[in-house]
């Protein structure tokens, strides 16, 4: 039982989601832990998810509605966290729900060992494929910070997601914040807001639920942005070189995955040849990868296919895509 609720802040970018909108913010508002404002941040959405803010604003005191000029993920993130008020903040995306005792998981945790980021478990599952859950025997870990990048960067436990973590504000009051315009906007962000924590707590309760969806940026056609997101996020993580360091082995292990992700999702005969910086950086270090007994199997085997050439590679993706179907 929570005696003080210091507010959290839950933030909620919008962006043509109409569909899953009123499923995300009713289980924000059936939260057990009640002393919460809620930013629902419309990013000049073209459908109709303003006015379901607004409807939302109407009935319930705690939600606060951002109408703005679309901008994308970060910015609409970013103009939330300028003005949130709560001594914590969370993320919520907005096709995606949480469990009724998300907020307060989270908070415990950070509470509990007295630190300033908390991280939980996710389950992800495809549209229309929404089964129950199964908890796992209850865990809690604690991490310094570089363990806790080194096991986020293995994606051992978690994974750079902006959501399914509570933030304490002071984060952010250093001035990071999520790159605008960039795709996969968390990863080059979360490991920066880890090392301003001096601990990170961890426990294996399921309380967000992704929604893996066709038309979601994962789910699109390529195009050059996601190219243009690769390189910068590969320059700024490597920028940071010296504070990670004594964790090399890790960030090696999670830009490779991301270096093969981007090339594997472009077409065969895709004319940027910008793309070449990331087949060097796979080439460069694949054996390391595929050598690194932490490295997740996922890593290795896409390591491992490298070597045989990316429209290979791409084709035995494709197939295993397929058989999954």
């Amino acid at each position: 039982m929570i005696n003080y609720q210091p507010k959290v802040s839950v933030i909620v970018p919008c962006y043509n989601v109409e569909q899953y909108l009123p499923k995300c913010i009713d289980s924000i508002l059936a939260q057990t832990y009640h002393n919460l404002e809620v930013w629902l941040v419309d990013d000049g959405s073209p459908d109709r998810c303003g006015e379901i803010c607004d409807e939302y604003a109407q009935k319930d005191n705690r939600i606060k509605v951002i109408h703005k000029k679309n901008g994308g993920l970060s910015d609409a993130r970013n103009v939330a966290i300028d003005v949130a008020k709560g001594e914590y903040i969370t993320f919520v995306d907005s096709d995606d729900f949480i469990a009724c005792d998300y907020v307060e998981t989270l908070y415990n945790l950070v509470e509990k060992y007295q630190c300033k980021v908390g991280v939980a478990w996710l389950r992800i599952f495809h549209e229309g494929c929404e089964a129950g859950i199964n908890q796992p025997p209850y865990i809690e870990k604690v991490f310094d910070r570089i363990e806790g990048i080194e096991k986020m960067f293995y994606q051992e436990l978690f994974d750079t997601a902006a959501w399914g973590k509570i933030y304490h504000r002071s984060l952010f009051k250093t001035g990071i914040r999520y790159p605008f315009g960039l795709i996969y906007e968390d990863l080059p962000t979360t490991y920066l807001l880890f090392l301003q924590a001096d601990k990170i707590a961890f426990c294996n309760r399921v309380i967000y639920n992704y929604l893996l969806r066709a038309n979601s940026i994962e789910g699109q056609p390529f195009k050059a942005n996601k190219l243009d997101s690769a390189l910068k996020i590969l320059d700024m993580i490597q920028g940071h070189a010296n504070e990670l360091k004594p964790i090399g082995k890790a960030v090696r292990c999670r830009l490779l995955s991301f270096c093969l992700h981007i090339l594997l999702e472009m077409p065969a005969e895709y004319p940027d040849k910008r793309k070449q910086v990331l087949i060097d950086y796979v080439k460069r270090n694949r054996w390391k990868v595929l050598t690194d007994a932490r490295a997740r199997k996922k890593a290795r085997v896409g390591a491992l296919i490298s070597y045989l050439g990316l429209n290979t590679a791409r084709r035995i993706l494709n197939q295993v895509k397929e058989r999954n179907k």
